[in-house]
């Protein structure tokens, strides 16, 4: 057992005491270097915009691809502790956009909240 945020059924987030189904890690495995790749573009294609608050947006970009590379890394390490091998997964275009999407809306989400937070102290 170990927090982890992921999508419930009814596509929104948790953050409980949850084992992970084998199918979820799996999924995980295959989407969470996918978010990384798309936030790293996005970052390296701020840095040659012109716009000054960029800077911020591309601080926000590096906190979001720390925690997912964080999360991977704890996807891999429960992969590796259940002895669950790599394989194929069955998950269409869309579905991994949906699902990618969602999880990049759940970290700019959880991070504005901490900004708000931090500005109301």
């Amino acid at each position: 057992m170990r927090t982890h945020i992921r999508i419930c059924s009814e596509g929104m987030y948790s953050m409980n005491q949850t084992a992970m189904s084998r199918e979820e890690l799996l999924r995980d495995s295959v989407l969470l270097p996918h978010a990384l790749t798309l936030i790293e573009e996005e970052a390296r294609a701020l840095s040659t915009s012109k716009d000054p608050i960029r800077r911020l947006y591309i601080a926000a970009a590096k906190v979001i691809d720390v925690r997912l590379t964080n999360e991977l890394a704890a996807v891999r390490k429960e992969l590796q502790q259940r002895g669950i091998l790599a394989e194929k997964i069955d998950i269409d275009r869309e579905e991994a956009r949906a699902v990618i999407s969602e999880q990049l809306r759940w970290y700019i989400r959880e991070i504005t909240e901490e900004l708000q937070r931090h500005h109301s102290n």
